[in-house]
């Protein structure tokens, strides 16, 4: 029996049910498929005892990637999780256009948990310890958000904060004391400061119960950021071709609009791309730039190639740009990995030990979840984003760009176009609220979605 499944995706494509494809009796997670060279396929079908004849007209030159999917022992619980059906008008996909949604597990942090239990289970990859969060929301004298209020955390009767930084859009706190090294907490010393009346404190007394608290504090000037530090982690292996165009052709447009909510903010950008061990590179570290015509002419100058097995580099990509100068004090550091594998399973916790290590520098980790994207990945960078206040953005099919997209494992989302969904994040943190999609630009719904909460 021939225990590999080979086809063209131009030629021919699975029929689809959820998050499986069926080949005969065969039942396949789409995370196990992975795009193969022409040249490789030979070796594959004799490994497999699969007789080559059955590969048929294999074209060295051909445009379009073959795909592998092997067959499995085991499916997956995780890969059952279906979402409610599209709700509202859903118009026909835009082509040419990559489409994406988000989700921020801050705002979802039960559903999250349950997803991270199973995925932990099922795949036996590393989970940090997310447990005991501290978990607010600041509020200003007229019970308004409070986005970029300055505030400290400590255990009650230290000296010295574990914990600072400042409040996200929305007036959300979320922090994770064992990522800093703190333990077995049960109550936290919170400290605000109005910076506007020499640092003027107001001091909390919060109990840890699972629940988010709301504290109003009496200086709420909102959030006006010094500086932006946007750094790109890139994945630049074959199949990335499709995300690394977009990058570099919308990047301009990107920040030309998200810049508008904080127009006086000074900009440095940054890039570091990854391959694979034995790839021609590992990783190319450019660190940052004010210009950014030189940022996008070292996008220009990127291939995607390189890769062969489905994990990549990406703990080593993603520690690289968490050990660049991130500038300190009042400002935005923001970190997009761009990626559609996963690191290798014996580097999965370097790669959550990197992200750590931007949560204890105030970096945000947003991974985008591209082409091809299997649960591994999705798992490991949603556990970057939420250790980090960031949000996990994912490639969807409603465009046709690309390979396959698996759904990912929540309830609830929407999808707009790719360059609309990184402008919105980038404005909502830059001046501090939550920017929404028009209903002109969403795609498609799914789930009971609203500002960024999924009611499951």
């Amino acid at each position: 029996m021939c225990n590999v499944h080979i086809f063209l995706d131009s030629i021919k494509r699975p029929d689809k049910c959820a998050n499986y494809t069926f080949f005969g009796d065969s039942k396949m997670p789409l995370s196990f498929f992975r795009p193969a060279h022409a040249a490789a396929l030979s070796g594959i079908a004799a490994l497999a005892a699969c007789d080559p004849a059955l590969i048929a007209s294999i074209n060295a030159g051909m445009t379009n990637p073959v795909v592998v999917a092997e067959d499995v022992l085991a499916e997956p619980e995780l890969a059952i999780i279906e979402p409610e059906p599209p709700t509202g008008r859903v118009p026909a996909p835009r082509a040419g256009v990559i489409t994406a949604g988000d989700i921020d597990d801050t705002l979802n942090l039960g559903a999250f948990g349950r997803f991270a239990s199973r995925a932990r289970r099922e795949l036996n990859l590393p989970l940090a310890d997310l447990r005991r969060p501290i978990l607010l929301q600041l509020t200003g004298p007229d019970g308004r958000p409070a986005p970029g209020a300055r505030v400290t955390l400590r255990k009650p009767g230290a000296a010295d904060p574990f914990y600072s930084g400042y409040a996200a859009p929305g007036g959300y706190v979320t922090v994770f004391p064992s990522l800093f090294g703190q333990t077995n907490l049960s109550k936290v010393e919170v400290r605000t400061f109005d910076d506007a009346q020499q640092g003027a404190v107001q001091s909390h007394i919060v109990t840890l119960n699972g629940s988010r608290e709301r504290l109003s504090i009496p200086h709420a000037q909102g959030w006006t950021p010094e500086f932006l530090d946007l750094l790109f982690v890139v994945d630049t292996t074959g199949s990335m071709g499709d995300e690394l165009a977009w990058l570099t052709k919308d990047l301009r447009r990107i920040v030309r609009t998200a810049q508008k909510a904080a127009p006086k903010a000074d900009i440095r950008y940054g890039l570091v791309v990854y391959r694979d061990r034995q790839d021609a590179y590992t990783v190319r570290n450019f660190g940052f730039t004010k210009s950014q015509r030189q940022m996008v002419g070292w996008l220009r100058a990127q291939t995607a190639s390189g890769g062969g097995d489905y994990p990549e580099a990406a703990a080593a990509g993603l520690q690289a740009g968490v050990d660049l100068n991130w500038r300190r004090g009042k400002g935005e550091r923001l970190l997009f990995h761009i990626a559609d594998a996963p690191p290798h399973d014996h580097e999965a916790r370097a790669y959550l030990h990197a992200a750590q290590a931007a949560a204890k520098k105030g970096v945000q980790v947003f991974g985008l979840g591209a082409s091809g994207v299997g649960i591994e990945a999705e798992f490991l960078m949603r556990q970057a984003a939420v250790q980090t206040g960031g949000r996990y953005l994912f490639l969807t099919d409603d465009s046709g760009v690309g390979y396959g997209h698996a759904e990912p494992s929540i309830s609830c989302y929407r999808v707009t176009d790719l360059s609309g969904l990184v402008t919105r994040v980038l404005r909502s943190e830059l001046d501090g609220i939550r920017h929404e999609a028009p209903a002109s630009d969403i795609i498609r719904s799914v789930g009971s979605y609203r500002g960024g909460v999924c009611s499951d």
